[in-house]
């Protein structure tokens, strides 16, 4: 496929090679972190806040990943703001004390910078044919691991939950170390570079205004922005299916629930990676079929069984984010440089506006669980309301 279509670059290779060593463990330490916080006490509110300050101090961290790229290199830069995103998330979460957690909601606001190099290096040296399959790998591999919380919630049933969530943060931690020892003999610094002229505020400016002067590519950004808002919703996923006024599962259960959405969400991308859709029709379906994953989920807490049909449906969203992106990328153009200034656009972007979404989904949450699947509902109607504007713009 990648001969017809393009090729991937050789740190596309490498990132795509050791994406298994962050992508595999992480899915069950994000999916089973509410119910984590919980345990230890922390109140739903309490959790939204603290989701809602690494979302504040997202807003910054972008804004950092290509200034310190002008000065260690787009390789360095990324290595030491991964390690220092991941590693500061993680440990906390293994150490389990109530006045360490909110470091580790603060360091995971650096994955909005490390983020951007890691698109930067992703795509630069990478055809434009090859774009989704270099999107699309990840989000395979990432599906995979989110196949897993099933496992993962047996070693909590066993163990208990605080004392089986550190077990699965631990081997989180040493899989991403593994990941990041060999990036550092592997990955190569872009032939263009990152001079300190290049970041330098008027060529950053000129990169925002092109992006903004483009319909079609500030439509994106609100798409990605209503995109942000649904991940905070599904962060309280784990915590509404076990709880006694949502689904009523066990965590064991309610880890199923991850496996079959990430089954349906593997086969789409697979599928788009074969045979690469339409964008825009592709995206407005999958929409749709996730506003009734929304409405089936609100309904699961009367009728519990309705939570894997959410799940399958919710799964065609799974493509999203490789097509997206990949179209996004597409309309931009340019080079590292160019393309690191609109990414942390739209990194930041979504950081502002979803600063709230996490809090708000803790009131809702605390009001009655139900409520957040209304949320979920309102910003997916509304990206449906920007694809469709944006079908017409992009004719």
């Amino acid at each position: 496929m990648l001969k017809r279509k393009g090729r991937l670059g050789r740190n596309a290779k490498w990132l795509l090679v050791t994406e298994l060593g962050w992508s595999i463990p992480m899915p069950s330490v994000f999916y089973y972190q509410a119910l984590y916080m919980t345990a230890l006490g922390f109140r739903e509110v309490e959790y939204g806040l603290l989701m809602s300050v690494s979302r504040g101090f997202s807003i910054l961290a972008p804004l950092t990943a290509v200034p310190v790229a002008s000065r260690l290199g787009f390789k360095r830069a990324f290595l030491v703001l991964d390690f220092l995103a991941n590693v500061g998330f993680l440990f906390p979460l293994i150490i389990g004390r109530r006045e360490l957690l909110p470091l580790a909601f603060v360091a995971s606001s650096l994955l909005s910078a490390s983020g951007i190099l890691w698109e930067v290096l992703l795509v630069t040296g990478t055809d434009e044919g090859a774009l989704v399959t270099a999107y699309s790998i990840p989000s395979v591999i990432y599906i995979a691991g989110s196949s897993l919380p099933p496992l993962a919630g047996m070693v909590m049933e066993r163990m208990g939950i605080v004392e089986g969530y550190k077990l699965v943060a631990f081997a989180a931690l040493s899989s991403f170390l593994a990941k990041t020892a060999v990036l550092a003999f592997t990955l190569e610094e872009p032939r263009e570079g990152a001079s300190r002229e290049g970041v330098g505020r008027p060529r950053f400016t000129r990169s925002i205004k092109a992006v903004f002067s483009d319909r079609s590519a500030s439509m994106l950004l609100l798409y990605f922005v209503l995109s942000s808002i649904l991940y905070s919703v599904f962060g309280y996923l784990s915590l509404y299916l076990h709880d006694e006024r949502g689904a009523r599962m066990s965590v064991e259960e309610a880890g199923f629930v991850s496996t079959i959405s990430s089954a349906v969400s593997l086969l789409a991308v697979l599928t788009v990676t074969v045979r690469p859709p339409n964008p825009l029709r592709y995206l407005i379906l999958s929409a749709a079929a996730g506003s009734l994953a929304y409405t089936l989920f609100s309904l699961s807490s009367m009728v519990p069984r309705l939570a894997f049909a959410a799940a399958a449906l919710s799964g065609l969203r799974g493509a999203e984010f490789s097509v997206s992106r990949a179209l996004f990328i597409t309309l931009l153009g340019g080079g590292a440089v160019e393309r690191g200034h609109a990414i942390t656009l739209s990194y930041t972007l979504s950081s502002i506006v979803s600063v709230p979404a996490p809090a708000l989904a803790g009131l809702l949450y605390s009001f009655h669980p139900v409520t957040i699947w209304l949320l979920a509902l309102t910003a997916t109607l509304t990206q449906i309301a920007t694809l469709a504007m944006l079908r017409k713009t992009h004719r």
